[in-house]
């Protein structure tokens, strides 16, 4: 091991479906330099990017840059939930399928985008309108594709951001339009009373934005303490 470390070598991070606690299930699949994390039970599914750590292990964080997984050098694999910063010991349980984004109809996303804001308006008592830049994603089932997902990661956000009543206040106040546009960046900002959520649909999963990076990208916008990270 002292061989291994000196030498700069790594913690192996090997792809497939794991669980934690007995209870908590998820898949770790490659995607170029990044990983994609699935929980069971969950529909989201989360880009983590490397970073180094301490005696040859790997930690895998989240796009807002909190620690998902982390790898130590002898291959030992920790999930760190919310709630639980200590973290679970976790143990390969076999192969994994990596995911794939949905293909949908354009009519199908303008209703979705619909049912999403009929959903706030009865949970959390936010009137929000979800819009797409809808001739773009007409002609392009990739970037439709890609906005899809998109749209239900700022819906989770905002429902999750939402959840005290300070938070949703300063929502009600600032933001009564979401607008997913295409782009060439990922990026969360506030124009007026439109929350514009810009997505890459070059980069796949990579080129849109985590629910956990809208409630942090609210939090600054709206100078409200984050609910998640």
């Amino acid at each position: 091991m002292s061989e291994k470390l000196s030498a700069g070598h790594l913690a192996g991070i090997e792809p497939g479906s794991y669980v934690a606690a007995d209870s908590i299930r998820f898949t770790i699949d490659p995607m170029g330099d990044k990983y994609l994390l699935r929980v069971s039970n969950e529909p989201e599914v989360f880009v983590l990017h490397m970073d180094h750590a301490a005696l040859g292990s790997r930690v895998l964080k989240y796009d807002t840059g909190s620690t998902a997984l982390q790898i130590a050098g002898w291959g030992g694999l920790t999930l760190y939930p919310d709630g639980d910063p200590t973290g679970l010991p976790a143990v390969r349980e076999g192969d994994s399928e990596p995911p794939r984004l949905l293909n949908v109809a354009l009519p199908e996303m303008q209703a979705a985008a619909q049912d999403e804001g009929q959903h706030l308006a009865y949970t959390r008592q936010l009137n929000v309108v979800f819009l797409a830049d809808w001739d773009k994603l007409n002609d392009d089932a990739n970037a439709r594709a890609l906005a899809f997902d998109a749209l239900q990661n700022v819906a989770r956000g905002i429902d999750r951001f939402a959840a005290r009543d300070d938070t949703r206040h300063a929502l009600a106040q600032h933001v009564d339009t979401v607008k997913i546009a295409v782009a060439k960046n990922t990026g969360i900002a506030l124009n007026g009373k439109m929350l514009v959520v810009a997505i890459d649909p070059g980069r796949g999963y990579a080129g849109r934005s985590s629910s956990r990076a809208v409630v942090h990208a609210l939090s600054g916008l709206l100078k409200v303490r984050q609910a998640v990270n």
